[in-house]
């Protein structure tokens, strides 16, 4: 099935865009640097192939194709956006590097995440 097929590609490149934006907020915290254009593009490329990985997961639950558990479903919700709420928690510290914190620690529930929505997929 090619919509299934999609699907597990975007999930994929779902997992290698968190684990940029995390790495991202690695580096933030480590050079306590502020927030630049990696950050925001991370963000919005996250954002976009969670959504994209998501609208293919639709089509596929509309064609009588569920996921294991319908557990799936909020976690993917959570996968959406686990790293906006993480960078908008961030904006209340202080010091870029908590800032960073705050990416890094979104980054990394949002990975336990993406790993849950293989296994209940």
């Amino acid at each position: 099935m090619f919509a299934l097929d999609l699907h597990v590609m975007f999930a994929i490149a779902s997992t290698l865009a968190v684990v940029v934006a995390t790495l991202e907020g690695a580096v933030r915290a480590v050079r306590a640097r502020p927030a630049g254009v990696a950050a925001g593009r991370t963000r919005t490329v996250v954002v976009l192939v969670v959504a994209m990985t998501a609208a293919v997961g639709v089509a596929l639950l509309v064609a009588d194709h569920h996921p294991k558990e319908w557990l799936h479903l909020i976690y993917a919700a959570l996968a959406f956006s686990l790293v906006p709420v993480a960078d908008n928690a961030g904006t209340m510290l202080r010091s870029d590097r908590g800032k960073g914190l705050a990416r890094l620690g979104g980054g990394l529930v949002c990975l336990v995440v993406v790993t849950r929505l293989f296994v209940t997929g």
